[in-house]
């Protein structure tokens, strides 16, 4: 795999590149600096996914943005950014590009949203109040990459009665933990989904259309 990232932070650029590794062990990565040098490594290679920021020297504004996206079309582009503007967030989005990722997400949600993206789906944050996750048609598979990927059968558990709406002491006597073992769960589960609160994990179960998770 061929990933682009652009970045002008060495430490956010050094990051990506570890959790790309994560997606494929033999990915290739190439870094840019500055909206000049992402536009001149687009025209030295190809690429299957392009991650770029939107603050960084050289990038004029979101025409720039939706000028890459045309142009590495049908390739995905991923905004990995500090805004944190539901305004702004809209506006990235509306440009065609296939993730807004807040640089604030968890690392392993990172991970599973562009496994996501390579699959075909697309991501906008929850607090947008828009569907967080939309998958595009694909040849049925014996696994749909999700967000929830990577929990353990035990956190999806607790995910479940979350999402139909049982308090803590609730979920221990469906599931015969006790308290403390369900809020170390519950802490667990939001930590995965890279998501500060229960309302926000529930968000994303009920987006996913799925009735259940196990």
């Amino acid at each position: 795999m061929q990933v682009l990232i652009a970045d002008d932070h060495s430490i956010v650029r050094s990051g990506l590149t570890h959790l790309v590794g994560e997606l494929d062990e033999q990915a290739n990565v190439a870094a840019a600096t500055s909206f000049g040098q992402l536009t001149q490594l687009l025209d030295q290679g190809t690429y299957d996914l392009v991650i770029m920021d939107l603050r960084m020297p050289g990038l004029g504004g979101l025409e720039d943005v939706e000028a890459v996206v045309k142009r590495v079309a049908p390739v995905p582009v991923v905004v990995f950014s500090m805004i944190d503007s539901p305004d702004e967030m809209r506006a990235v989005l509306s440009r065609g590009v296939r993730a807004f990722i807040p640089k604030s997400t968890d690392d392993v949600l990172v991970v599973n949203i562009l496994r996501l993206v390579m699959a075909g789906g697309s991501y906008v944050p929850p607090v947008l109040g828009m569907p967080g996750l939309a998958q595009a048609p694909v040849a049925a598979k014996a696994h749909e990459p999700s967000v929830f990927d990577g929990m353990t059968r035990r956190q999806l558990e607790v995910l479940d009665l979350l999402a139909q709406g049982l308090s803590n002491q609730e979920i221990g006597e469906r599931l015969g933990l006790n308290l403390s073992t369900v809020k170390t769960h519950v802490t667990g589960v939001l930590k995965a989904l890279g998501v500060g609160s229960r309302t926000q994990a529930v968000l994303l179960v009920k987006e996913s259309g799925r009735d259940r998770l196990v």
